[in-house]
């Protein structure tokens, strides 16, 4: 996907990094973070950072996060063979003694983590061209979730206070988390927020309507057609919350269907939001169910699923009275704090909107409403 006029976004957040901040970037999934990321690191040589995008899921420990991390150094052009040699003497010097065979990968294994990740920070901090480090970390929510199962509490405690102490330390080493998960929710139920305190908090918002109309017109240029305006405003419609994910798949297939130079209309347009409604097309909607069978156990899970089956149900949703009878039938009392904490999670999660005073809750996209209705909510009920 094109990192289309994210031009605000980048300003503030390269604002927040050369007044030395770090950032928890709040973005759920569909969004364009790993877009947003890697038009960030593309931008950092000209901002003086060296930057580094580090993906660490499917990871689930610490020395782990921290070999990943030297592995996206080395493949930083230019300095990271250099800093990764540098550890290497560095640990020899200080923890093993220069005689030691090996280099830094045989040292992790020999060594504690946090001992290794502030040798490593310090080595990024002394490289000689003096340009700060930049770590654009994503999904750090799923490790910390990984980490939490696999280890428990206590050492996921202890590595996200490391790393906050570690970049009150380091000063010229600055963070960016984000992921699907929010790390916010993860924390707070971790009791562990007290590790983020430090870092700038920044939703990462859809597109407003100007501009997801100017990102349809740059698809449809691109396949040599045309939106009339009201396709453009049934598009826009038929989502509701504007990601670019989907904007640009329904413009794919909106354009798939049209010939050269065609104006595509709106019953075109309708049609072509439909189409990502069909079973062949399960991919683009499937990580939404996965995300719930995959980061919460039982009961939390089916109680998110009853949650969410009571406001597919209908476009306008359900209120909190709605939503505490339908749960407490099925899985026990269940009161309006619990509830509501359910809530908060769907809402960050990015599959439920709110009005206020917060008593009626509804699907954020209409979509993903429409999807969830028919291959979650009706299958579940007929099975």
């Amino acid at each position: 996907m094109d990192c289309f006029d994210r031009d605000q976004e980048s300003t503030r957040l390269w604002r927040y990094f050369k007044n030395g901040k770090n950032v928890l970037m709040l973005a759920p999934r569909r969004i364009g973070k790993t877009v947003l990321l890697n038009r960030i690191k593309d931008e950092s040589s000209q901002y003086g950072f060296h930057a580094i995008v580090l993906d660490v899921e499917g990871f689930s420990d610490e020395k782990a996060f921290f070999r990943q991390m030297c592995a996206a150094i080395q493949e930083e052009i230019g300095v990271g063979q250099s800093v990764l040699a540098g550890l290497t003497e560095r640990l020899k010097r200080i923890v093993h003694g220069a005689e030691s065979q090996g280099d830094w990968r045989k040292i992790l294994l020999d060594i504690d983590w946090n001992d290794f990740a502030d040798h490593l920070l310090a080595q990024l901090q002394e490289e000689k061209d003096g340009k700060p480090w930049l770590f654009l970390v994503d999904e750090i929510p799923i490790f910390t979730k990984s980490l939490l199962e696999k280890s428990g509490p206590k050492n996921t405690h202890d590595f996200l206070y490391t790393l906050r102490n570690l970049r009150q330390k380091h000063r010229k080493v600055l963070w960016l988390y984000t992921g699907s998960i929010g790390m916010d929710t993860i924390c707070r139920r971790s009791g562990v927020e007290g590790a983020l305190v430090d870092m700038e908090i920044y939703p990462l918002e859809p597109f407003n309507r100007q501009t997801a109309a100017n990102f349809l017109a740059h698809i449809a240029k691109k396949n040599q057609c045309t939106f009339t305006p009201d396709a453009i405003e049934t598009i826009l419609a038929r989502l509701g919350w504007l990601s670019p994910y989907y904007l640009e798949k329904i413009a794919e297939a909106a354009c798939d269907k049209a010939t050269d130079n065609q104006n595509i209309d709106n019953e075109a347009a309708d049609h072509a939001a439909n189409s990502l409604l069909e079973l062949s097309r399960r991919t683009y909607w499937s990580t939404w169910r996965e995300h719930l069978d995959k980061n919460f156990p039982d009961p939390e899970r089916t109680h998110l699923f009853t949650i969410l089956a009571e406001i597919a149900r209908t476009p306008t949703g359900a209120s909190i009275d709605v939503l505490l009878t339908a749960l407490n039938p099925v899985n026990g009392p269940t009161g309006e704090e619990i509830l509501r904490s359910y809530l908060d999670t769907l809402e960050a999660d990015g599959y439920l909107s709110s009005n206020e005073p917060r008593d009626q809750y509804r699907f954020r996209m209409n979509l993903l409403r429409e999807w969830w209705l028919r291959y979650v909510v009706l299958r579940t009920h007929h099975g």
